[in-house]
């Protein structure tokens, strides 16, 4: 049984701790009507926890695999070009379908990964799992940086996917079980911040090295998380419960909370009482769809995983330096993939800061509005430049302004906002299988989508395929509207009983 726990402490409730800071006191349905401009965003002497120092300590260190992860959505950035032209470590240059498939097969792993360490995860728990996740994409940067030949490309980035699929099952769960409710979005940002860090990483490092060095950097971060992550980090409090690990639950909350045991007794209380209301309950993927409330989240979140993919964001990125070169534009490729990186970066830590103020709903709905109007955009400049009208050297500036609008609008919500929401949406005995099957939806959409994208781009045209994810943000924001809920502020009880209506 998978266990995830956050908990919430209000302003009704005993103050078990003195280091305390004021923050805005969270809206709900019933108070909320919008008629205030944003009142609802002024502190109200609502008292909440200060986070340990220790507890971002171990975020920042678990993140670095979503770091890693990163690179291997943007490896193909730098890297694709190398192999089709004269610094081709392969024995041949590779054409276009090869190309293809490197950049999508990905995504094949990515698909299983999230069943096999989902399994992991509740069988020897979420610390141990996450230490295995790193094992497969060690192995394939190592396959990268010396094979020659491109069979093996294929089955070092399938091995990358498998570690990329459980470091987004695993470590999103890890997350959202080490926090509480009114951190649990900021820190699920947070690993978004890493995983955008990630991504910068090959646009701007990956075209001055070699494949072979640019693959054996992208290690190091891995090496770090192997020699720390395992001496400093706690199991979760939650899955020790569940093992009948009182005592190591709750001297995993004292390191995680920097607090007493006395002041952390509530905190522990409560996650033994969810485990043991639970315990009658079956868990899994039966239990997964016989439930409304189980059945109803994996729907959300489910959309939200399409929704980030058919947005056309791997596609986008992984063929980013094509793209640019394709423009015409005088800005050279490297510099205007690093620059759309460090916009990214910027702006998940913007989001990481406004999530648990402005709500989800509010950033996912503008995010995909936004990606909308930037593909839009991308879509026209291609367009008239096909057309060859004369005044579109007037306007070479189009496609950067349009991708780094629609960066921004990504990591603004529907990236960083949609796995924030999948750790806290479904109730903690089918957390893990739930979360499985998400991120397989997510990596199941995202390889089509990579995979079709160059061919669709020579059957249709570079214009097309971007104006059809712009109608794919569209119809996602009508769904985003009309189906996802708001679930800033509200305690995983509070989240089970607003889906069960």
């Amino acid at each position: 049984m998978s266990v995830s726990y956050e908990v919430s402490i209000n302003a009704d409730k005993k103050d078990f701790t003195n280091n305390s800071e004021v923050v805005y006191k969270p809206t709900t349905e019933e108070n909320n009507k919008f008629d205030k401009s944003f009142h609802s965003l002024k502190p109200e002497n609502e008292i909440v926890p200060k986070d340990s120092g220790y507890l971002y300590i171990t975020a920042f260190i678990a993140d670095l695999l979503g770091f890693v992860a990163g690179i291997g959505f943007a490896w193909t950035s730098p890297v694709l070009p190398k192999l089709q032209g004269p610094d081709n470590p392969l024995s041949e240059p590779i054409d276009a379908s090869q190309a293809s498939i490197i950049a999508s097969i990905l995504c094949v792993g990515a698909a299983f990964g999230p069943f096999i360490f989902g399994y992991a995860a509740d069988k020897i728990g979420r610390k141990k799992t996450l230490i295995l996740t790193a094992l497969p994409m060690m192995v394939s940067l190592g396959i990268l940086a010396y094979t020659d030949q491109v069979k093996l490309y294929y089955l070092a980035r399938i091995l990358y996917g498998m570690g990329d699929g459980g470091v987004f099952t695993v470590l999103t769960m890890y997350t959202g079980e080490i926090t509480q409710d009114h951190n649990r979005g900021k820190f699920c940002c947070i690993m978004g911040i890493f995983i955008a860090l990630g991504l910068l990483f090959p646009f701007s490092i990956g075209p001055l090295l070699s494949v072979k060095l640019f693959c054996l950097s992208s290690i190091v971060p891995l090496l770090i998380f192997l020699a720390i992550f395992p001496i400093l980090a706690p199991e979760t409090p939650g899955y020790l419960v569940t093992r009948g690990n009182i005592d190591q639950a709750e001297a995993a909350l004292v390191k995680l909370r920097s607090k007493s045991k006395n002041e952390v007794k509530p905190e522990l209380n409560e996650i033994i009482e969810l485990i043991e209301s639970e315990k009658n309950e079956k868990g899994g993927i039966v239990f997964l769809f016989r439930s409304r409330a189980p059945r109803k989240a994996f729907m959300i979140a489910g959309g939200l995983m399409i929704i980030q993919q058919v947005s056309g964001i791997n596609a986008v990125t992984g063929f980013l330096e094509n793209i640019f070169l394709a423009t015409g534009s005088s800005i050279p490729p490297q510099i205007a993939t690093t620059l759309i990186g460090v916009i990214q970066v910027f702006t998940v830590f913007i989001t990481s800061s406004l999530i648990d103020k402005l709500g989800r709903k509010m950033l996912l709905l503008s995010s995909a509005l936004g990606l909308a109007v930037s593909l839009t955009l991308l879509g026209l400049y291609f367009f008239l430049s096909k057309h060859q009208f004369a005044f579109v050297t007037y306007i070479w500036w189009l496609p950067i302004v349009s991708l780094i609008f629609y960066i921004i609008c990504f990591n603004f919500g529907v990236g960083p906002v949609s796995w924030a929401m999948v750790s806290e949406l479904f109730p903690s005995n089918v957390k893990s299988s739930a979360t499985a099957m998400v991120s397989a939806t997510n990596f199941g959409v995202s390889f089509l989508i990579t995979m079709a994208f160059p061919l669709i781009s020579e059957m249709l045209g570079m214009a097309q395929s971007f104006w059809l994810f712009g109608v794919c943000c569209i119809l996602g924001a009508v769904f985003i509207l009309l189906i996802v809920p708001e679930t800033k502020g509200k305690t995983a009880a509070e989240i089970q009983q607003m889906l069960n209506k």
